[in-house]
């Protein structure tokens, strides 16, 4: 499986590092723009924690609280998504191959 070191949102990069994470599969820090991912994951796993991480990522560049997103603005926020698998196409090809 290819690993993805950067993830770019809005003339941005995340930087990605493949390393244990204690009690979680993933964690996204806001202040440093890191992602750590726990490299030990079932594929179907890894693909649903980097989707989660993702939504994480879009809610810190909008500036959303996370625990005050209703239906719709959530519907508006998804819709990123296209915006950064067609700037990172690596990571598109990354989730592909996970399911």
């Amino acid at each position: 499986m290819r690993k993805i070191n950067q993830i770019k949102y809005r003339n941005k990069k995340i930087k990605v590092v493949w390393q244990h994470c204690v009690d979680c599969y993933a964690k996204y820090e806001p202040s440093k723009k890191l992602l750590t991912i726990h490299p030990e994951q079932s594929n179907l796993n890894l693909a649903k924690t980097l989707i989660h991480e993702l939504f994480h990522i879009i809610c810190d560049f909008n500036n959303i609280d996370i625990n005050k997103i209703g239906e719709e603005r959530t519907a508006k926020l998804t819709e990123q998504y296209i915006v950064i698998f067609k700037n990172n196409p690596h990571l598109k090809r990354l989730i592909n191959e996970l399911y």
